[in-house]
């Protein structure tokens, strides 16, 4: 979709690089509140539903018969502006595979000390951390922890296929996992700092994000306070909360940037016309 939107955005000098040569470019940091001014008041917005497939410049020309106005949407819809524009239905799970393409470890919120053979919650180890490293002894796979949901006991790993019998995950040294990764899989460990019980490992964007009631409220799991810590697994078991996966959550979100706000048909040429006014007395 072409757009001549920013054509009429002040230029100033600015070198794409260090030792780049300065150039004449659109100054995309000008800000003009000429919408912002409208788009809370009533009478100058009417609702609009996104529908599956719609391109910007094609409601642009069904609401005002010219494409030249798709702009406006962004400026009139925060959310537009944070999530994009909605994508169809088709297109959503390769989306989030691409935008959650990991696996994710659910665990039971413990972790078990080998040298000092003790339980602590999950929270306070010092070797389950992100950044830090663990071994599928089974499946002869080391992984990297990129994050952990402490409320969810659950940690982001970055391997992409889910290892067989992931049952016992072992903390390691970074040294031992890289060798594990790049040139051994057989090799044993110099050390293993802690041992987590994996309650199932699953793709990330089919982990659960967090966990919803009957009325919509979001319910994450808690933890006993004293041993042996185990995990009160809200929404995994015989609870009636419902867990809502990473999926779940970006479909949920597309679906909602579909409902939208537009200038109405016989304000918005009124509102281009002092938009551009203000933006050419930016220059």
């Amino acid at each position: 979709m072409p757009t001549t939107f920013f054509q009429r955005y002040p230029k100033v000098a600015y070198s794409f690089g260090d030792n780049e040569a300065q150039i004449e470019f659109q100054n995309l940091s000008v800000y003009i509140d000429a919408i912002d001014q409208v788009r809370e008041y009533g009478s100058f917005y009417q609702n609009y539903q996104i529908q599956n497939g719609e391109r910007p410049d094609q409601v642009s020309k069904k609401i005002y018969g010219t494409t030249d106005y798709y702009w406006t949407f962004y400026l009139m819809n925060e959310r537009l502006r944070v999530n994009g524009w909605p994508i169809t239905n088709s297109q959503l799970y390769n989306q989030v595979q691409l935008y959650y393409p990991n696996i994710c470890a659910i665990t039971d919120g413990t972790s078990f000390l080998v040298s000092e053979l003790e339980n602590i919650p999950l929270c306070r180890s010092e070797t389950a951390i992100v950044g830090g490293w663990v071994w599928y002894q089974q499946s002869k796979k080391a992984a990297k922890i990129l994050r952990i949901d402490q409320d969810l006991g659950m940690l982001h790993l970055d391997l992409t296929d889910i290892p067989n019998n992931p049952q016992i995950l072992y903390t390691i040294d970074e040294e031992s996992a890289l060798i594990i990764r790049n040139e051994d899989p057989d090799y044993t460990p110099l050390q293993i700092y802690e041992q987590l019980t994996v309650v199932r490992t699953v793709n990330q964007w089919d982990a659960p994000h967090h966990y919803e009631d009957a009325d919509g409220n979001w319910i994450f799991p808690t933890y006993s306070s004293v041993e042996p810590y185990i995990m009160n697994q809200v929404g995994v078991t015989t609870s009636p909360n419902i867990a809502v996966t990473y999926f779940d959550r970006f479909r949920e979100i597309n679906d909602e940037s579909r409902s939208i706000r537009v200038l109405k048909t016989d304000v918005v040429r009124q509102v281009v016309s002092e938009y551009n006014s203000l933006l050419l007395k930016q220059k």
